[in-house]
């Protein structure tokens, strides 16, 4: 299908020579009057317009430019003038318009501005497509106990503000929701939103992540790199584990907060940057200042804005919620019937613990979904946590009638107590490492044999 331009222009030959010799590669349509122009675009919206500058009766073409920019700001208007002209269409240009060519034009030059326009605008739906459908899985925030409308109430009053926002909660409770929550409902959410993990970036790396670098800044840099801050520009930048950045890194992002400007690596040039700044952090930071391993400066410039987000555990009215929403996420993913959850079902999700929160409840879902034969998820499919509840109920309803018995009994308890700390622990680390579990099993301070038997005792796969 052929690309449609617009011509506005109150030359009527003109406008009838251009076309004819434009009809062979483009559907053209014609109008004479700012009028009729701006009438076409709203009923059938052209893929690039062809502007006169100087139209009949003393009408501008920067104005009609301006009121085209309303109806669609990327629809790109190539500006048609004459050499006398020309300071006038750099003006244009700086108003929006892609570029101009002069009333004589080169038809091989004019054809290659338009596919450049085409091109252009296309790269940019693909990158706004693609933005919204990362946007979408944050589009919304399930749940309707206390403790999460409080959040939702902050995340509407902090996102009309500037300051910094520092996010706390523990793993896997959906901090970074919580961040593009903020951006889009701010005036920014047309903006870049930026997220770095400070953790997985090795600090030798990060300065040139934040900041980029020029040609040469050291071995390796072959090219230019443009860094977050600059990509970002007037957006948000997000920095998620904030509580693992080097007291060296922590300094450098001190200053930008300060001076909001920054210079890229090997480079001599000021770049100022607008970024809002948003943290999250699953530590305590102002325990981490205590202890030295992080600036009491820095903290107190991140935290401004704080928001605590709750555990899972602390808002068990919201678990039938999410687990409607990941069930139907995961079906339509993995192209199953619908299913849905049994009343015993859900009293089981709400009374498990979930210490590796919402991560956990929906990774534990669609593995649900994908063992469940039926339509209905019930106590069967839910083996590891109906076995967890079955096991404390026991316990805890059993009435020792001897001493022996009680004292077998308060072992027991002991014991499970003790598994239910470990089966948290060991989740914990699983998630905190991606499932990775040598490292787990180093950083819990145990070898990896000693660590599996662990997740075996505890049910953890």
């Amino acid at each position: 299908m052929k690309s449609q331009l617009l011509i506005i222009d109150d030359d009527e030959q003109f406008v009838q020579d251009l076309s004819l010799l434009l009809e062979m590669h483009y559907q053209c349509r014609k109008t004479h009057t700012p009028a009729d122009g701006l009438r076409e675009i709203r009923s059938q919206e052209p893929d690039v317009i062809l502007l006169d500058l100087m139209l009949g009766d003393n009408q501008n073409g920067i104005d009609v430019l301006e009121q085209i920019k309303r109806i669609n700001e990327d629809i790109p208007v190539i500006m048609i003038t004459d050499h006398s002209s020309i300071k006038t269409a750099v003006q244009a240009m700086q108003k929006g318009a892609f570029d101009y060519i002069s009333k004589t034009p080169d038809m091989e030059e004019l054809s290659l501005l338009i596919q450049k326009s085409l091109e252009q605008r296309r790269l940019k739906e693909q990158a706004q497509t693609l933005q919204e459908e990362i946007q979408s899985a944050y589009h919304e925030m399930i749940g309707i106990s206390e403790a999460i409308e409080k959040v939702r109430e902050k995340i509407h009053l902090f996102s009309a503000s500037l300051n910094t926002v520092l996010i706390s909660g523990e793993s896997g409770v959906g901090k970074e929701l919580v961040a593009r929550q903020i951006h889009q409902h701010s005036q920014r959410k047309k903006k870049p939103f930026i997220a770095l993990n400070c953790a997985a970036i090795p600090d030798q790396l990060l300065e040139s992540e934040l900041f980029g670098h020029e040609k040469g800044a050291f071995t390796g840099a072959e090219s230019r790199k443009t860094g977050k801050f600059e990509i970002a520009s007037d957006g948000i930048v997000f920095f998620d584990e904030i509580s693992e950045l080097s007291m060296e890194s922590q300094a450098k992002l001190l200053r930008v907060l300060q001076e909001k400007e920054f210079e890229r690596l090997g480079g001599n040039t000021i770049i100022e940057t607008d970024a809002k700044i948003i943290c999250a952090t699953n530590r305590d930071l102002s325990e981490r200042v205590a202890k030295g391993k992080f600036r009491e400066d820095l903290y107190y410039r991140l935290d401004v804005l704080p928001i605590q987000v709750p555990p899972l555990r602390d808002r068990p009215a919201d678990i039938p919620l999410l687990a409607d929403h990941f069930v139907k996420r995961a079906c339509r993913e993995m192209k199953k019937p619908l299913k849905a959850f049994s009343s015993a079902a859900y009293e089981i999700l709400q009374q498990y613990p979930w210490p590796g929160n919402i991560r956990e409840l929906r990774n534990y879902i669609t593995r649900a979904v994908i063992l469940t034969e039926g339509d209905l998820i019930g106590p069967d499919d839910l083996p590891m946590l109906s076995h967890q509840q079955l096991n404390s109920e026991t316990i805890s309803r059993k009435i020792p009638k001897t001493w022996a018995e009680m004292d077998e009994l308060r072992k027991a308890v002991a014991e499970e107590a003790s598994r239910s700390v470990e089966r948290r622990f060991i989740s914990y680390l699983l998630e905190k490492f991606d499932g990775n579990v040598t490292k787990a099993a180093e950083h819990a301070g145990i070898n990896r044999t000693n660590f599996h038997k662990i997740m075996k005792r505890c049910g953890v796969s």
